[in-house]
């Protein structure tokens, strides 16, 4: 049951990894010029003010640290940006493919529902997990061979944010794809949540909806800690989605 489903996630698996790699390696050997350009658009004239406030210039200058660099550019840019995306890609599939291609009924028949669901939720879940940790570590593993010095403390914190917030939106796939009969309403519902929830949490009263801000680390900027109310919400989320995915699949007809 584990080698089926490994053999059927390993593409995605593989790219979403390569595809991450190479981005950090875009980015982190690139810091001089990443600061350069962005002096030279500061300096430009008559730069519109929505411009002046997303470059100013403590922001520009405080890139020249390199913690600063990496956690902003890396865990508050680019890969915050692609955690939902990546887990939302790595679960949506699990369940409605078996079921858009009518192989659901010969892995029943064949294995009881638990072993089904639990073979495939949680080999697709340790997959985004070792992603993540690939993400989130490489930054330690680049500062230490280029010998750049590193602020860990803020590290655990942008991992924890990172990992509990894959796994939020990978449970969130996942029951939306044990619910459905093909391949489309799962992955477009899961975007469209996504989106629905970032723009509305941009509302004051609602902002707690608004994930991006947790697994960008809007907080971790501020305090230097883990948000942990958010952190303990979305943990229990994920259970509870995780939950209700199991019991929906064992009782769900085939």
């Amino acid at each position: 049951m584990f080698k089926k489903e490994f053999y059927d996630m390993r593409l995605r698996a593989f790219v979403i990894l390569a595809i991450g790699v190479g981005l950090f390696f875009v980015l982190a050997p690139f810091q001089d010029v990443t600061i350069e350009m962005l002096k030279q658009y500061s300096q430009i004239q008559n730069m519109p003010k929505f411009l002046e406030k997303l470059l100013p210039k403590s922001f520009i200058e405080n890139l020249s640290d390199w913690s600063f660099y990496i956690f902003s550019q890396w865990f508050g840019k680019n890969l915050g940006q692609m955690v939902p995306i990546l887990a939302i890609i790595m679960a949506f599939p699990l369940f409605a493919r078996e079921n858009e291609n009518g192989t659901i009924e010969f892995l029943l028949a064949r294995q009881s529902r638990k072993k089904v669901f639990l073979a495939k939720s949680i080999l697709g879940l340790l997959t985004v997990l070792g992603q993540m940790l690939v993400f989130s570590l490489l930054p330690a593993v680049y500062s230490f061979f280029a010998n750049e010095n590193l602020k860990y403390s803020y590290l655990l914190a942008f991992l924890v944010h990172t990992v509990v917030g894959a796994i939020f939106w990978f449970m969130v796939a996942l029951i939306l794809s044990v619910m459905s009969a093909d391949q489309v309403k799962p992955i477009l519902i899961s975007f469209g949540l996504l989106a629905a929830t970032t723009a509305v949490g941009m509302i004051k009263s609602f902002k707690f909806l608004n994930t991006y801000t947790y697994v960008l680390g809007s907080k971790i900027f501020q305090t230097g800690r883990i948000d942990l109310n958010m952190t303990i919400a979305l943990f229990i989320s994920s259970i509870i989605l995780f939950g209700l995915s199991y019991i929906v699949f064992l009782k769900k007809e085939f």
